[in-house]
């Protein structure tokens, strides 16, 4: 389809391509979704299934997409396209009421409404007799009195009930100064034809405006020989207000799309594609025209959105199970809108949120089961300042009787083929989130957890590179699921070399009993592209969740240094012993005290007292309110440990409610640290729950909130709940865990909560949406650290990461390590300490206080800068980061050896993320205090401070440009195992 435009036209049509937000191209059918520099792509194919395009760099808007279909390479075992058994199948064409009807009157009408197909001009008459029979129909269903929603007076199809048709484009134009913008093509020489026959993209957004024009005027607008296209201006559209979440019985019906539209599925539904350019007529009525170059079946095409059963062999997207034991569930395109702004998932399902609503634009696609009218919904929301789009799937029962949901995955991607690797954050407890990166092969990779969380083994996370992946270049592509629970990452390269990845809920012991009119959502997942390898994709995470999903209140909050009472103490605390330490803590610079586990109830040990959410009054005489008021009165804050989720079979909870646990009736229950799990999914527990945490948080001033959770579940059945639905449990219970983190941080905004799950083992995004940090890992060792941190940093912000020195020799690991690199490698989190302070030296309370004072000084940079990894510790043996200010002004460096052959030399470290045209001064902060002596070769102290680089004066500052530092890199040298380093980069002058 080639269209002639001036030169004018092209240079607004250039603006519009780069402005992000979503297109809709009316005549092939294709949403274009345009992030800032990156094209999502896909279409309804003839038979009106989402045939996935296109994911990757940003393309120009006016190419035509429809040639990748050429790449579908049908097999002779790929079935194709469907038989109807029955008159009924055809029903919507009509043909069924043949049978009803004399013959004469059928020929007669046949007669008039061929007409067209014997003029000169028509070229397609095929398609000419197609529409015969539909303007057919439509005119006996208007005698009969029926109506068919979607289908107006000419037989065209609008997209959805109450949304007319408008020629437009909702994107964020108007922050570009479009205010008002309409593209008209000149009067200028053209030698390819008669004008009218040429054909353009419409581009098109459905939804509730009212376009002004009359019937008659539009019939007149279409018949003109100019052929026009209006891009409504923001001020035209109407407000779209980020709405609640939509419930049973609120709402359903004004955003429930018209069932009686799904009479027209086979109008004018040729199966001979082709690209043919439509005619004149089918332009002005927008009528369905046939685009695919072949008759393909689903295995051979990338979808969006996949059943089971009906052609495609790949692992579905979705399953569901109706009362006759079938499971088929073919979805066809219905209808879509396109609006600004984003809807949040149900509550309390986290989700990523909008500031304003030009943040975003979001896509609203209906699919439709024909025979059993079932409504899968998917949401498509694009982020207009990163290459990342939100999805979700939400399913509507329009059956009068329940269904199973036996698999329902928030997103399928299919990509075409390529040589492809995964990248995943694995690990154990105390190892949490390492680099694994592996090729795939044909068969299934799952990434996945079944333990109630989130887990210390997988993380929702994966990417996928095109090659090797590499930190700075390349392709990447990343799903990161915003929720806690059982999950699972699915990818599957077939035979034919193509990709499919899914992600969300774990099918595994998973059901959902969807009963009539109730609807189900799926969590959010969040897809984003990088062609800057990985460290492209981390920098756009990290700024996503920093201001979409960490609750803004604490946004841009510095945590208070803390000292933790764990280390120091374990569970022999008392108001004598905290005091103590407080005292001491606040000579160290320390802002915050934390009283973990063994303050409450018959808390000694791990066997008894969960559950019993009150003081224990031996060990603190005056109450958790009299401690805080010490601890206040010293001029610092305070904050608890706790773990709301469990119980002890040893506490008075349990012996009132042994019901309220997770278990299986007459079966013997699992314990895990000896502890049960309590059961989120029924009301009571979790309003007990609720009430006992808010009552604590009203006793005194408390500032800050450790929430552990410190075993999986087992079990996992509801004495709440009839045998049908147990496989709702999991998900319930999370979501009941969700309701709690909701409820209390509601009520209690001003308190800061860090969530724990025996360290870092419940580390993802739903989460974050809850509580603004998460302790990274029980793990506290600081080379263990240094990978576990740089794992982390894939998807996670620095200013997430709970991260703390602790004493030495470490209590995990037994390894000691100096108190520069533990203090270098916890800056790089929110920054504290788990360890006892009262039996540190005054030099030691010194050396520390300096470190609270280098932290403070550069935390806004680290927290809330760029973040460029440098050196990889999983393929290295040393680790290297580097934080930027946004100017590009200022930058701090830092590295850490985990391994050091002796006699073998660093490569020189490339700095990366400032600017080539300013030159810099590098200095070097905090020098160590051991070098090799080169006659003895034993390591000795040297009091003078040894430094990377030095004369006989002391260290070297460096002045150097940019282009030096990121070229050439500088020299490092590391004397011993667990030696570290920490430059400051400052701009100084632009070069000449």
């Amino acid at each position: 389809m080639y269209t002639y435009k001036s030169s004018s036209i092209r240079c607004q049509e250039a603006v519009i391509e780069s402005t992000p937000g979503i297109y809709y191209d009316s005549l092939t059918r294709t949403f274009r979704l345009r992030c800032k520099n990156s094209v999502y792509a896909f279409r309804v194919d003839d038979s009106r299934n989402l045939e996935h395009l296109y994911w990757g760099s940003s393309i120009p808007l006016e190419d035509d997409l429809l040639f990748l279909g050429f790449g579908n390479n049908p097999t002779p075992f790929d079935p194709k396209g469907y038989i109807g058994d029955s008159w009924e199948s055809l029903n919507p064409l009509g043909f069924a009421d043949l049978k009803q009807l004399d013959p004469d009157e059928v020929a007669e009408k046949w007669k008039t409404y061929t007409v067209e197909a014997q003029t000169p001009r028509a070229t397609e008459p095929r398609r000419l007799e197609n529409a015969s029979w539909r303007l057919w129909n439509m005119d006996k269903l208007k005698r009969t009195g029926s109506t068919l929603s979607g289908v107006d007076k000419h037989g065209s199809v609008t997209l959805e009930e109450n949304y007319p048709s408008t020629k437009a484009v909702f994107d964020d134009s108007h922050r570009k100064g479009l205010s008002s913008l309409e593209v008209v093509y000149d009067d200028e020489p053209w030698s390819g034809g008669d004008r009218s026959e040429v054909s353009s993209p419409s581009y098109f957004r459905t939804d509730s405006v009212d376009t002004g024009h009359s019937s008659s005027e539009k019939e007149e607008e279409s018949s003109d020989t100019s052929v026009k296209r209006r891009f409504l201006s923001h001020k035209t559209l109407p407000t779209w207000k980020r709405s609640p979440s939509l419930r049973r019985g609120e709402g359903f019906e004004k955003n429930l799309p018209s069932i009686d539209s799904l009479e027209d599925e086979f109008l004018s539904c040729s199966r001979f594609g082709s690209f043919s350019s439509p005619t004149p007529r089918q332009q002005q009525q927008n009528v369905w025209i046939n685009l695919d170059p072949e008759i393909v079946g689903k295995n051979t095409k990338l979808l969006e959105y996949s059943d089971r059963g009906t052609g495609d062999y790949r692992s579905c997207s979705f399953e569901i199970e109706y009362s006759d034991g079938t499971t088929l569930s073919p979805l066809v395109y219905s209808s879509h809108r396109i609006f600004g702004g984003k809807l949040l998932p149900p509550y309390p399902l986290p989700g990523l949120y909008v500031n304003v609503d030009s943040d975003a634009t979001t896509l609203e696609l209906t699919m439709i089961d024909p025979l059993t009218k079932v409504a899968v919904i998917l949401y498509y929301t694009v982020f207009h300042e990163y290459d990342a789009i939100v999805r979700r799937t939400v399913f509507r029962n329009h059956l009068d009787e329940s269904l199973i949901i036996r698999r329902c995955f928030s997103c399928t991607q299919d990509f075409d083929t390529d040589d492809f690797y995964l990248t995943q954050l694995s690990g154990s407890w105390a190892r949490e989130r390492q680099l694994v990166t592996k090729k795939l092969y044909q068969g299934m990779s799952l990434v996945e957890s079944t333990r109630g969380a989130s887990s210390h083994q997988h993380n929702p996370f994966g990417v996928i590179t095109l090659g090797t992946p590499r930190e700075d270049q390349g392709e990447a592509f990343a799903f990161s699921l915003v929720y806690s629970g059982n999950f699972r990452l699915e990818s599957e390269l077939v035979e034919s070399g193509r990709l499919r990845v899914n992600m969300g809920i774990n099918p595994q012991q998973f059901s959902w009993d969807l009963g009539p009119a109730e609807e189900f959502s799926t969590p959010e997942v969040v897809l984003c592209y990088s062609d800057q390898g990985l460290g492209g994709i981390s920098q756009q995470f990290h700024r996503l969740y920093r201001y979409h999903l960490i609750p803004p209140m604490w946004r841009h909050t510095i945590c208070p240094v803390l000292i933790n009472t764990w280390e120091a103490m374990y569970f022999n605390v008392t108001h004598e012993a905290v005091v103590e330490l407080a005292k001491r803590a606040k000579e160290c610079g320390i802002e915050l005290v934390v009283l973990d586990d063994g303050w409450f109830g018959n808390r000694n040990n791990t066997r008894s007292g969960l559950g019993d959410w009150k003081a224990n009054r031996t060990k603190f005489p005056f109450g958790l309110e009299g401690l805080c008021r010490e601890i206040n009165e010293l001029g610092l804050r305070f904050g608890i440990w706790i773990e709301p989720e469990m119980v002890n079979i040893e506490s008075e909870l349990y012996h009132q409610h042994p019901d309220w646990c997770l278990h299986i009736p007459r079966r013997a229950r699992t314990t895990g640290r000896n502890q049960l799990v309590l059961d989120f999914s029924q009301e009571a527990v979790r309003n007990h729950v609720i009430e006992e945490v808010s009552s604590i948080l009203s006793s005194c001033n408390i500032e800050y909130v450790k929430w552990d959770m410190n075993r999986h579940l087992t079990e996992v059945f509801s004495q709440a709940f009839p045998p049908e639905r147990q496989g709702e449990i999991a998900h319930r219970h999370i979501l009941g865990v969700y309701e709690a983190f909701a409820r209390i941080t509601g009520a209690f905004p001003q308190v800061l909560i860090e969530s724990c799950s025996g360290g870092g083992g419940r580390f993802d995004p739903g989460m974050l949406y809850y509580s603004a940090q998460i302790w990274c890992s029980d793990n506290t060792d600081a080379l263990s650290r240094v990978q576990i941190q740089y794992g982390t940093s894939l998807v996670y912000p620095v200013c997430s990461m709970g991260s703390h020195v602790s004493s030495i020799p470490n209590h995990q690991t037994l390894r000691s390590t100096t108190m520069k690199t533990r203090s270098l490698v916890a800056m790089c989190g929110t920054f504290g300490y788990e360890m006892d302070v009262r039996q540190l030296s005054r030099d030691e309370v010194e050396e520390i206080r300096s470190y609270i004072e280098l932290r403070n000084e550069f935390a806004p940079l680290v927290l809330f800068g760029t973040m460029y990894r440098l050196w990889n510790p999983f393929t290295s043996d040393s680790g290297g980061w580097m934080f930027v200010n946004d100017e590009k002004t200022e930058a701090l460096v830092i590295a850490v050896n985990l391994n050091r052959p002796i006699g073998l030399q660093l490569p020189r470290m490339h700095l990366r993320g400032i600017r080539e045209d300013w030159e810099y001064l590098v200095e070097e902060l905090c020098p160590g205090k051991l070098r090799t002596n080169v006659s003895t070769g034993a390591i000795e102290t040297d009091p003078r401070g040894v430094f990377q680089w030095s004369t006989n004066l002391g260290g070297v500052t460096l002045k150097l440009s940019g282009r030096t530092l990121m070229k050439v890199g500088l020299p490092v040298k590391f004397i011993f195992e667990g030696d570290s380093l920490l430059f400051s980069v400052r701009a100084v002058s632009l070069l000449t």
